[in-house]
């Protein structure tokens, strides 16, 4: 679809749902988060004392992602769109939309996170978007969750609890994945797409990846890469789920490794990054 066509697309919908927006006095109040990871950290804060709405469902992708009028009508009505902040379709959605949704406070949990420079060139913000892939960052996310909604609701003294458990549990992921990176064998990987480039940043592993710049490897770059992997003694090539495992097969029996599909984008990212860790390092 076509950018101006989706933006006047966007744009009726949004004079639609906010023309019927507004809550009844018994609506449970809601907020919107855009991707799995992010609701997972709003969840862990609000329980269910809050109604969290998602923008992109389960297995699919935020790079092919569009709102559907449903989503937008939800999204209408919701106090608190809890963003990434670096991923295109957010960045679209908030242009489109913060005009005409004042009543919609944006929260941008990349701020305060230094950001990895994109070599993708069709990622507008110039920025790896993937910044859940590490505790460390995952901190700062829920921080500016947590603030968000203290902000908008005072007096749910709950989230204050909620909280201090969750960064409990991201400082303990901390430091496990510390540990089992430091007892590893090694601490190269190999993946289709560049998904997991602040966790190897943050903890010292290195991210070879097979798609370059956004395409498919020339033949010098695929030979160099499978004299990387054999060097390295590399038995697994990782891919994404939201990309198909022909992708890699070829690659993999070329090196004599196997297929290992991992899902950066499961909501337990508490849970997914630690088994991800062990995957990679084993």
């Amino acid at each position: 679809m076509m950018r101006g066509f989706r933006s006047a697309l966007l744009a009726a919908v949004v004079l639609v749902v906010t023309a019927c927006a507004g809550h009844s006095d018994g609506e449970q109040a809601s907020v919107t988060a855009t991707i799995l990871p992010v609701k997972f950290l709003v969840e862990q804060i609000v329980g269910d004392g809050v109604k969290i709405n998602l923008l992109v469902p389960p297995g699919s992708s935020p790079e092919t992602y569009e709102p559907t009028p449903q989503q937008m009508k939800r999204l209408s009505s919701s106090s608190l769109l809890f963003s990434t902040g670096v991923m295109d379709f957010e960045q679209q959605l908030v242009a489109d939309l913060s005009a005409e949704m004042k009543n919609v406070e944006i929260v941008d949990l990349s701020q305060g996170i230094e950001l990895i420079a994109d070599g993708h060139t069709h990622h507008g913000h110039g920025a790896d978007p993937h910044i859940w892939t590490s505790p460390r960052n995952l901190r700062v996310m829920a921080q500016h969750i947590y603030e968000a909604l203290k902000a908008v609701y005072p007096d749910s003294s709950a989230y204050d609890t909620r909280y201090a458990t969750l960064t409990s549990s991201l400082d303990s992921l901390d430091l496990q994945i510390e540990r089992i990176v430091a007892g590893a064998h090694h601490r190269t990987f190999l993946i289709y797409h560049p998904a997991l480039a602040y966790l190897a940043r943050d903890y010292g592993l290195t991210q070879e990846t097979i798609e370059r710049d956004g395409k498919e490897p020339s033949a010098e770059q695929l030979k160099n890469i499978v004299d990387m992997a054999r060097r390295e003694g590399l038995e697994k090539v990782f891919y994404q789920r939201q990309f198909s495992q022909s992708s890699v097969s070829s690659i993999a029996r070329e090196i004599g490794a196997t297929t290992v599909e991992i899902d950066p984008l499961a909501e337990n990212v508490v849970k997914n990054l630690y088994q991800i860790t062990q995957e990679i390092t084993e």
